[in-house]
């Protein structure tokens, strides 16, 4: 039963992600903590789910960037590894060496919230700072990831004031970046930590994420960037309030 949980969760998440490039870490996190998963298991699961999904969505996105019009910004692509590698490993180590003394729903959600909040309120401001602080700002973000996974609200944040809110330029950025940072996230994870190999890597999985890429890039054509922008800001609030629910009432 568990296992047939873990594809339905995989199929409706990786969706989300092909439409707006996060979903499958955003929302997985809370859920599987829900499920009683601690984080060192969520990150053995999600974290090739959430690889293998970005990967084909960026695949489809470069193939069509003429068509598209959408590029990716060169200051942030020349330097990403010294960006995210520094971040991922420092939210990563803290994470495993205060697993039992961390209250993560509490900080997933406080994240969550906070970074909604920013965005509502000091628009303006966000997008001048996101074009003067990007380097200081991605950090902040790889850190976060590397201690929540819950990075990815924060980087949809940051790439929807730098690329002005345009639907098919946030995505590119979110799904390459967003990439990147799960890649750096399992190598330092891995080679690190001694975790054992996730099994989410099996054709069955592989199936499931090329049907729901697929289905996400048919589905994204015909929303608005009002709507994407709404869908971003209330996928990032459901995920929070879902998880303080269940921590503090149930």
């Amino acid at each position: 039963m568990e296992i047939e949980i873990i594809y339905f969760l995989t199929f409706f998440l990786a969706i989300l992600q092909t439409i707006v490039g996060v979903g499958v870490l955003v929302l997985g996190t809370p859920l599987l903590l829900v499920l009683n998963y601690n984080m060192i298991e969520i990150m053995n699961l999600l974290l090739p789910i959430s690889i293998t999904t970005s990967f084909l969505n960026y695949l489809y996105l470069k193939s069509n960037k003429k068509k598209l019009k959408i590029n990716l910004d060169r200051d942030i692509k020349k330097n990403f590894i010294l960006i995210f590698f520094p971040g991922i490993f420092i939210g990563l180590y803290l994470t495993n060496k205060f697993l039992n003394y961390i209250n993560f729903e509490f900080i997933v959600s406080a994240v969550i919230f906070a970074s909604i909040y920013i965005k509502w309120k000091f628009s303006l401001k966000v997008n001048s700072l996101s074009l003067n602080f990007k380097k200081l700002i991605l950090i902040t973000i790889s850190i976060i990831h590397g201690l929540t996974n819950s990075g990815g609200t924060l980087l949809t944040i940051f790439f929807t004031s730098l690329n002005q809110n345009k639907k098919n330029q946030t995505r590119y950025s979110i799904t390459f970046y967003y990439l990147i940072l799960a890649i750096v996230q399992y190598g330092v994870f891995f080679s690190f930590f001694n975790n054992e190999i996730p099994f989410a890597y099996s054709l069955k999985f592989l199936l499931i994420i090329l049907t729901s890429v697929f289905i996400g890039n048919f589905i994204v054509k015909y929303i608005g960037e009002r709507i994407f922008i709404k869908i971003i800001e209330l996928l990032a609030l459901f995920s929070a309030f879902f998880l303080l629910l269940n921590k503090y009432l149930f």
